[in-house]
């Protein structure tokens, strides 16, 4: 069965190997002070779903991550840019421990 620290076990030694930051079970990998880019976080969660063999079936990867506008937006004038920017979910190292031990995704 995963616990918790299994998680913060696995997180520290893939994506915190310094220990750069401070990594509780609360810790959320897409809001905060501490989050990852998409590419990064897409690394992240196949590793997640292999190392923990979870279900990915239900994850939606853009609800955390959600699409970053292009950098061509800043050209455009300011009447044809969106002006609704979708916040990422949290999404945290005990969601991940949770799904873990149902050895599905549980929150989507």
């Amino acid at each position: 069965m995963v616990n918790n620290e299994d998680v913060i076990k696995w997180y520290n030694a893939g994506w915190n190997k310094k220990g750069k930051w401070p990594v509780t079970i609360d810790t959320s990998l897409t809001t905060g002070r501490y989050v990852w880019a998409w590419e990064a976080g897409e690394e992240i969660m196949d590793n997640y779903f292999q190392t923990f063999n979870v279900d990915p079936m239900n994850f939606d990867f853009f609800k955390y991550w959600p699409e970053e506008p292009c950098i061509l937006v800043a050209l455009l004038p300011k009447c044809l840019r969106s002006r609704h920017i979708v916040e990422p979910v949290p999404l945290t190292l005990n969601m991940l421990a949770e799904s873990a031990r149902a050895s599905k995704w549980l929150y989507d």
